[in-house]
């Protein structure tokens, strides 16, 4: 071993065979160390797998049959750009599946702040239509709605400021 500005001359053969001296070491520790690992310890008792592992893969066995709304090859493309790879396509279906959970319950939320706003805005200005059923009714998604919705995900939207 060299230490600070001494120099070493290796021929060729020399450090052909001290690196092939070297990896037959390697070689022979790493078949001993699998060969004992493949004796089993009769005192080693093999541990069933725990209920959460059980659900997870079922989970991925649901998964695979299951479609989402969001494209996997979306999914994939917005990782990639995100710089996130990755080849598992269980992955990027459960983000797939995670992503549309948190869009959904977006809209719902928003779903439900135009319920309450337009309740708020019939009783407030004493118009009870008897007319239509309240399940009839249909809703348009506005931005006072959506809003509000996002904020409470953590998300701030602004609505851009227009100049006239």
């Amino acid at each position: 071993m060299a230490s600070d500005g001494e120099d070493i001359t290796i021929t060729p053969t020399e450090s052909i065979s001290s690196i092939t001296d070297t990896e037959d070491e390697e070689a022979s520790a790493h078949l001993q160390s699998d060969l004992e690992s493949e004796v089993e310890d009769p005192d080693v008792e093999e541990v069933p797998a725990s209920s959460e592992d059980a659900d997870m893969d079922e989970l991925m066995r649901q998964l695979e049959d299951y479609t989402p709304t969001i494209p996997d090859a979306l999914t994939m493309h917005t990782l990639r750009t995100a710089g996130f790879t990755t080849v598992d396509p269980q992955i990027v279906r459960l983000i797939s599946v995670s992503a549309q959970k948190f869009i959904s319950d977006i809209a719902n939320d928003a779903l439900q702040h135009c319920k309450t706003r337009t309740t708020n805005i019939q009783h407030s200005s004493g118009h009870s239509s008897n007319k239509k059923n309240p399940k009839d009714r249909k809703y348009t998604l506005a931005m006072e709605d959506l809003v509000p919705a996002l904020a409470d995900h953590g998300i701030t939207m602004r609505k851009p400021q227009y100049f006239v």
